[in-house]
């Protein structure tokens, strides 16, 4: 560094590129988990679409580990198509409940509306 004049300019720029590193890891990450999450939505709503799929569904994680795995490479075996559609399964459930779902199940009714049902209307 004893070429460089001006210190300060590299240490700027160093840390403008460790910052922009940080972030692409971090949207490769977000990015990652919610393909993820979809191919399991995929994969559950493919299972569901009918009756007398009992065959069909052994067979399913199977076939696309082999056809994903040729196409995609490793990462794609029964185990993580598998893990990937019950990610889905158990996530859709807790994204179903959100706080104000859970509160609506604890909390039935307001203390405004409670107090409305206790008033009785006089007519005038």
């Amino acid at each position: 560094m004893k070429d460089l004049q001006n210190i300060q300019l590299l240490k700027n720029i160093s840390a403008l590129l460790e910052n922009a590193r940080k972030k692409v890891v971090v949207a490769v990450n977000q990015t990652m988990v919610l393909t993820y999450f979809e191919i399991g939505r995929m994969i559950v709503e493919d299972e569901q679409g009918g009756e007398n799929r009992a065959e069909y569904g052994k067979n399913l994680l199977k076939d696309l580990s082999v056809h994903l795995t040729e196409k995609f490479g490793k990462g794609f075996s029964e185990t993580n198509l598998r893990q990937m559609r019950n990610f889905h399964i158990f996530y859709s459930e807790q994204i179903q409940q959100t706080p104000s779902a859970v509160l609506q199940n604890k909390i039935p009714q307001t203390v405004s509306v409670k107090s409305e049902i206790g008033q009785t209307k006089t007519k005038p």
